[in-house]
C-alpha cells in the first residue's frame, strides 16, 4: 500500500476518469499535472520527425499526393470523384500548403510532423489522466520513440492526421466518461475529431467500434445482478450504493445515448468519403487477403523485434512489481480503465479489418497505425509501475534514494526500448528510408537524358509526380490523355499497337519498371539496343536507343 507521505511525482494520481471532474463525485479537482509532461513528449516527438526528414526520397505514395495537389483545385475536385476520393481531404489541405511554399520533402511532410507531435502530447495527457504523470509522460516518450510513428511523421500521407484525431477522440471520450454534468460538450468535439478521422481515411471509422468496447464496459458493472455506472468506480471498484443507484442508472442511458449520437455525427459526416470507397474500392485490388503471416504485421507495426519484446517484458515486470506491492498500489498503477481504453484500441480495428479482408482483401498494417498510441500507454503505464516500485520499495516507506533509483529506472528502461528501436530509426532516414528512392531515379534521369527521350512505365503510376527534373520532363510514350484531362492520378493510355508505333519513331527511350522483368512486351521485334542499366531502391530504369543511330 501507498502511504500518504509518497513523493507527488511517484504517487499515482486521486482517480482517474472519476476524478476528471470531482465535482459531480466529491472531492478536489483533478490536477492534470504540470505542463512540462506534455509538452516534452511533443517536443521529442517533433525532433525526431523533423530528424532529416528531407533525406527519405518520396515514394510512390507520395508521388501520388504530388500529382493530386499540383493541378487546379477544380480538378483536384473532379479527381476525387473518379479516383483516389478516399485521400480527398487530405489532399485539400496540402493543396494550398504547395502553392505557397513549393513542392519540397519539408513541406509536404510537416503537417505530419506536426500532427505526431500533438498526438504525443494527447498520448501522455491520456496516461496522465487515467494512471499518474509518471506513466503519462512514459507513454508520451514510448509514443515519440517507436519507429513506424517517425516514419509517419515524415510522410506525406494522411496516416500521421489520422493519428493525431483518433488520440484526441480517445482523449475527448475519456473525458465524456468522467463529467456527467458536462458531457454535451466533450462528446461534441469528439464527433468533430472522430469525423474528421473517417474523412482523413475510412478505415478511421473502425475506432469507433473500439470506443463502443470502451463505452459498454464503462457504463456497466455487475454486482449482486445489479448494472450500475463505473465511472467513478473504474479505478478502484467503489460503485455508488442506496439511493445514488437510481442516479447512476441515470448517467448510464446518458453516456450510452450520448456517445450513439455522436458516433453517429461522425459517421454521417464522413459517410459522403466511405461512399466514394465503395464505388472506388477497385484502386485497392493490389490488396492481398490476409495469410500466415498477418498477425506477425502487426509487431513489426509496433517495432523491430527485440524493441516489441523489450516492451512487452518491461510492462509485465512493471504489472508483476505491482502486483506483488499489494491490491492497493496494483489498482493505483493498473486502473481498470487503462485497459478498458487500450485494449479495444489497440485490438478491435485490426481484427474487425483482418476479418473483413479474408472476403474483400483491405489490410495494409498503416491502415491501423492509429492503434500504437494504446500500445504505448499500456507500456509507459508499466515503465511507471516498474519505477514506482523501485522507488517505494515494493510498498515499504519510500526514502529519497529510492525515490530517485526509481525514476532512474523508469528513465533506463525507456532508454532500452529507444535504443533497440534505433537502428530502424537510422536506415528510414535513408534515401531509400521509405522503401522506394525515387529521387536517386530523377537524378539518373537527369544526368543521362537528352532532347526528345521518351519514357515507358511498366505500370501507370505517379513516379514522374515526385520530383521536377528527371521523369518529369520525359515525354510519356504510352499516354492518352494527361492526369488533369482524364480526372485520375496518372492519365490514361493508348492501345498497344499505337504505343509500338510511336516507340518505333522515337530515338531513345527509358523503360522505368518497379520489377525487372528479363523483357518488355512492347519492346519486342522493334530495332532497340540496350545502352543503360540503373537500379536504385524501388525502381528499374533501362535505356535503349534504335540502332540505326549508332
Amino acid at each position: 500500500m501507498t502511504p500518504r507521505n509518497t513523493p507527488p511525482l511517484l504517487a499515482p494520481s486521486a482517480g482517474p476518469v472519476a476524478a476528471a471532474d470531482a465535482g459531480t463525485v466529491g472531492g478536489p479537482p483533478f490536477d492534470g499535472g504540470p505542463l512540462w509532461m506534455r509538452v516534452v513528449p511533443s517536443l521529442v516527438m517533433l525532433g525526431l520527425a523533423l530528424w532529416d526528414i528531407t533525406g527519405p526520397s518520396y515514394w510512390r505514395d507520395e508521388g501520388a499526393t504530388l500529382a493530386a495537389v499540383q493541378r487546379p483545385f477544380g480538378q483536384l475536385v473532379r479527381m476525387m470523384g473518379h479516383v483516389d476520393g478516399v485521400h480527398g481531404v487530405y489532399y485539400m489541405i496540402i493543396w494550398p500548403l504547395v502553392r505557397v511554399a513549393g513542392t519540397g520533402e519539408l513541406v509536404t511532410r510537416l503537417p505530419s510532423a506536426l500532427a505526431m507531435a500533438v498526438a504525443a502530447g494527447l498520448v501522455a495527457a491520456i496516461g496522465r489522466r487515467l494512471v499518474s504523470l509518471p506513466a503519462g509522460l512514459a507513454a508520451g516518450l514510448v509514443f515519440a520513440v517507436l519507429p513506424q510513428i517517425s516514419l509517419y511523421g515524415q510522410d506525406a500521407r494522411s496516416y500521421a492526421m489520422v493519428t493525431a484525431f483518433g488520440t484526441a477522440g480517445s482523449y475527448l471520450l475519456l473525458r465524456a466518461i468522467g463529467a456527467p454534468g458536462r458531457r454535451r460538450g466533450w462528446l461534441a468535439g469528439y464527433a468533430a475529431c472522430m469525423a474528421a478521422m473517417g474523412a482523413l481515411n475510412i478505415f478511421g471509422i473502425l475506432l469507433l467500434a473500439a470506443h463502443a468496447v470502451t463505452v459498454a464496459l464503462a457504463c456497466l458493472r455487475r454486482d449482486d445482478g445489479r448494472v450500475r455506472l463505473s465511472v467513478a468506480g473504474l479505478r478502484g471498484g467503489e460503485g455508488r450504493e442506496g439511493g445514488k443507484s437510481r442516479e447512476g442508472g441515470g448517467a448510464v442511458r446518458s453516456l450510452a445515448l450520448g456517445w450513439l449520437a455522436a458516433a453517429a455525427v461522425a459517421v454521417f459526416v464522413a459517410s459522403p468519403v466511405l461512399l466514394l470507397g465503395i464505388e472506388q474500392r477497385g484502386a485497392v485490388s493490389w490488396i492481398k487477403a490476409p495469410g500466415p503471416r498477418t498477425v506477425a504485421t502487426l509487431w513489426q507495426l509496433v517495432g523491430p523485434q527485440a524493441m516489441v519484446i523489450a516492451i512487452c517484458l518491461l510492462a509485465g515486470c512493471g504489472l508483476a512489481a505491482s502486483a506483488l506491492a499489494g491490491r492497493v498500489a496494483l489498482r493505483a498503477s493498473w486502473p481498470a480503465m487503462l485497459p478498458v481504453l487500450s485494449v479495444p484500441w489497440l485490438l478491435v480495428p485490426p481484427a474487425l479489418l483482418i476479418g473483413v479482408s479474408f472476403a474483400l482483401p483491405l489490410y495494409v498494417p498503416r491502415y491501423i497505425l492509429y492503434c500504437l498510441p494504446a500500445v504505448a500507454l499500456l507500456a509507459g503505464a508499466g515503465l511507471a509501475a516498474l519505477g514506482q516500485a523501485v522507488g517505494t520499495g515494493l510498498g515499504r516507506a519510500p526514502e529519497a534514494g529510492l525515490a530517485a533509483l526509481g525514476w532512474a529506472t523508469g528513465a533506463a528502461a525507456l532508454a532500452v526500448i529507444a535504443v533497440l528501436g534505433f537502428g530502424v530509426q537510422v536506415s528510414e532516414r535513408g534515401p531509400a528510408g521509405h522503401n522506394d528512392n525515387i529521387r536517386r531515379g530523377d537524378q539518373i534521369v537527369a544526368a543521362n537524358m537528352r532532347r526528345g527521350d521518351a519514357v515507358l512505365y511498366e505500370t501507370f503510376d505517379n513516379l514522374w509526380a515526385a520530383y521536377p527534373y528527371g521523369l518529369a520532363r520525359l515525354a510519356d510514350i504510352a499516354q492518352y490523355q494527361t492526369p488533369a484531362q482524364s480526372a485520375t492520378l496518372a492519365g490514361t493510355v493508348l492501345p498497344p499497337a499505337v504505343v509500338r508505333q510511336r516507340i518505333a519513331s522515337t530515338s531513345r527511350l527509358w523503360v522505368v519498371e518497379l520489377r525487372h522483368r528479363s523483357q518488355v512486351p512492347l519492346l519486342q521485334g522493334l530495332d532497340l539496343r540496350l545502352i543503360g542499366t540503373w537500379h536504385t531502391a524501388g525502381l528499374w530504369l533501362f535505356l535503349y536507343a534504335h540502332r540505326s543511330a549508332f
